[in-house]
């Protein structure tokens, strides 16, 4: 399932990065997450779909508010954001 911008049911993001959208490797990199840039949750809500097959658009919502408002400030990479992610996911 690709997640795409029509899908997300916030509205605050900032949309730069252009060339993020076209990224096609999945793996975390140490690259910053600015949890304010829709391509950085377009890219994370499609990491966590691809390594979690039972995700379903219906959980893009929880998904939003895991990165916008539970994320702790101190996680700024791709990678520790994923990690904090699939550990918060089921608390």
């Amino acid at each position: 399932m690709k997640i795409k911008k029509e899908d997300l049911v916030f509205n605050h993001y900032t949309w730069y990065d252009q060339g993020a959208d076209d990224r096609q490797d999945i793996n975390p990199t140490r690259n910053t997450f600015n949890r304010n840039n829709g391509t950085h949750i377009l890219w994370v809500a499609n990491w966590y779909a691809a390594e979690h097959p039972m995700f379903q658009r219906k959980d893009i919502v929880k998904l939003e508010i895991l990165l916008s408002e539970k994320l702790p400030s101190g996680l700024l990479s791709e990678k520790s954001v994923c990690y904090w992610l699939k550990n918060a996911w089921n608390e």
